[in-house]
This record gives C-alpha cells, structure tokens and sequence, in this order.
C-alpha cells in the first residue's frame, strides 16, 4: 500500500468508512447492461458486507483477508470509478489501499492461502458483527450465474450442474470410468469437454476445475470433509473461463479467486488493479 502522511486512526477510519456513500456503486453493480445485474435488496447487502470488509481490514491490516465473491465483485466496481475511490481511501484509510488480485491463482498452495484468507475473513466477520457475511447466506440473490452442483443419491460417481432455475441439466460432471481421480465437466451440450476437472492424488476431496483446456487451475473446488454431497460453483458475468466452488454444502460461498487487501502483497502489487 502507499500511505500518506494524513494516516487516520483507527475511530476515525471507522466511522468514515460506515458514513461512505455507495449509491453510485450500487446504481451501476444493478445495472444489467455494463453492471451485474444485481436486484437492489441484493447491492444493499453487498454495500454492507464490503463496509464491513474495509472495517475488519483498517482492524487488522496486517492480516490477509479474502471476501466473497461478490463482495470483491463490488470492490471491482469501486475502484473502477477513480476519483471516487481514491478520495474515498483517502477520507477512510488516509492513503490508497491497493487490490491484490493474484492470490488464490499460482499453484496449491496459493488456493490454500487464499481459502484461509477467506476462513480468517468469515472467522472474524462472525466475532466482530455477530453474523456471517450477507452474501454467504444469500449467495443467489440477484444473480443469474450461480448453478448447485450435487451428487446424486446413490451415484457418487456422477453430479448434475446447473446454472440457471428451471435448467436442471444445464451442465453435467461425471468421473470417467475407471478413473476415480478425474471428471469431465460441460457447460454446453456440444462443448462435452469445455472444463475438465480432477482429483489431486491422495486428496479425495479436492479437485482442480477449469473450463478452458488450456488452464487447468482457473479455480479451486473443495468439498469439506464430511459433507460430500455438494459443492456452490459460481461464474463471473463475462468471465466463462474462470469458476468457483465452494467448501460448504448448501451455505457457504467461496471466496473470491482475486480478492485480496493486505500490507504484505498489496506492497508485491504496486499499483495493480483488476
């Protein structure tokens, strides 16, 4: 991060980010032509999770924390208003706070570190607000690119994806016979092989995901341990070869493959945006 002299302690940082006026955030995240298409009710609980985000982050700068998806989603569309943004950081924090947008991307271990950023992030939303993110339990809300995908009762070789309501096949995952280790995944019928999936070695209840052939790591999917019937997977609008699965069945949503606030690698990114 670049930090001016102007540093705000810590009340003052607080109290500026609560006062933050979001609305023409959140006019453009509804906006289905060049936005996300989000429904009002659902920018409001984006506008509330991403405040608490910065709160937990001037809280504990010195921590790696990762928010949801859409939380991050919301950030993007921050930032991409300029002087807005920039006159914000400096009204809240009293200097630009950079966005890290590679953690989760190069390799195992940066999938790892970017899951518990986000479990650190769910972690103390829980303690500091007395509830878990917004968008964790309205991970569909306004949305038109989000699909369940579950395993069916008595073929744990095979799992039907959906991305829309009322479009139950939309996209089929099933491991191929005889190798246990992998899954083809299609999100259009005549794409049979438009994402490939597959089991690491030793480590049944992870899977690497990707929907080009070319890049076998786009996204990280883990399904938790003891609960291996289901897993959310998200695709970001206009973004078809990246997707996200996450940990938990049912509730949970992952954290964003390219969300991330802290001294450490926001002082690796320079000036670096997504």
């Amino acid at each position: 991060m670049t930090q001016s002299a102007q540093r705000k302690t810590l009340d003052q940082t607080i109290a500026a980010i609560e006062a933050l006026d979001l609305t023409p955030i959140k006019f453009k995240a509804c906006r289905k032509e060049d936005g996300y298409g989000w429904s009002p009710s659902y920018a409001n609980q984006m506008e509330v999770a991403y405040k608490r985000y910065l709160i937990l982050h001037a809280k504990h700068p010195d921590l790696t924390l990762a928010p949801e998806q859409d939380v991050d989603r919301f950030w993007h569309m921050h930032i991409l208003d300029t002087r807005k943004y920039a006159a914000d950081c400096e009204i809240t924090f009293g200097y630009f706070l950079h966005h890290f947008p590679y953690l989760g991307l190069r390799g195992e271990d940066d999938a790892k570190a970017l899951q518990a950023a986000f479990e650190e992030m769910q972690r103390l939303t829980a303690e500091e607000f007395g509830e878990a993110t917004p968008a964790t339990s309205q991970r569909g809300v306004g949305k038109d690119a989000a699909a369940w995908c579950s395993l069916e009762a008595g073929k744990p070789a095979a799992a039907w994806c959906s991305l829309e309501a009322g479009k139950p096949a939309a996209a089929w995952c099933s491991l191929e016979a005889g190798k246990p280790a992998a899954a083809w995944c299609s999100l259009e019928v005549d794409k049979p092989a438009a994402a490939w999936c597959s089991l690491e070695a030793g480590k049944p209840t992870a899977a690497w995901c990707s929907l080009e052939v070319d890049k076998p790591a786009a996204a990280w999917c883990s399904l938790e341990a003891g609960k291996p019937s289901a897993a959310w997977c998200s695709l970001e609008a206009g973004k078809p070869s990246a997707a996200w699965c996450s940990l938990e069945a049912g509730a949970a949503a992952g954290p964003s493959m390219k969300a991330v606030a802290s001294g450490q690698e926001a002082s690796r990114a320079g000036s670096s945006l997504s």
